[in-house]
């Protein structure tokens, strides 16, 4: 089995800027999402951004360690494993944001999972749906409840 993609597109009721300062909080990561455990800021870029962070998740009954590039642009925020873990080759994908004209944003997530454990494939779908759940709901949430506090 290789790997799985999952891309999905939702609307937040809050402007661009907020959702990308959600991303950028990496710290935050284990509050919206309830896949990981733990998210560390191991090194910065020259803008003060995240690049390379190590975080705890699991998903399916599997928990492992990961080192992500992460890479900030404009209105993308991407990821992509450094090395593998013990039960993922190879996951990333990324953030799009496109703010609307009522200040609103379109959110385009796109991830992709390449697991070295030999799962049933209904089980591989079922937890990259549920990432992709994750990354919509829980993403959007923390956009709204950061919304309401300010």
């Amino acid at each position: 089995m290789g790997a799985i993609n999952e891309k999905i597109e939702f609307d937040i009721d809050a402007p661009a800027e907020l959702a990308y300062a959600t991303l950028l909080d990496i710290d935050s990561l284990p509050r919206w999402s309830s896949s990981h455990k733990s998210a560390k800021v191991l090194e910065r870029d020259a803008n003060g951004s995240p690049s390379l962070v190590e975080v705890e998740a699991g998903l399916v009954g599997i928990t492992d360690k990961l080192t992500f590039k992460y890479e900030f642009t404009e209105n993308k925020c991407a990821w992509d494993t450094v090395g593998e873990g013990m039960a993922v080759r190879a996951q990333g994908g990324y953030y799009l944001l496109t703010p609307k004209d009522d200040g609103t944003v379109h959110v385009l997530v796109d991830m992709y999972i390449d697991p070295k454990v030999k799962l049933p494939g209904f089980v591989m779908k079922k937890g990259v749906k549920m990432a992709a759940d994750i990354a919509s709901k829980g993403f959007a949430k923390e956009v709204l409840a950061r919304k309401a506090k300010s």
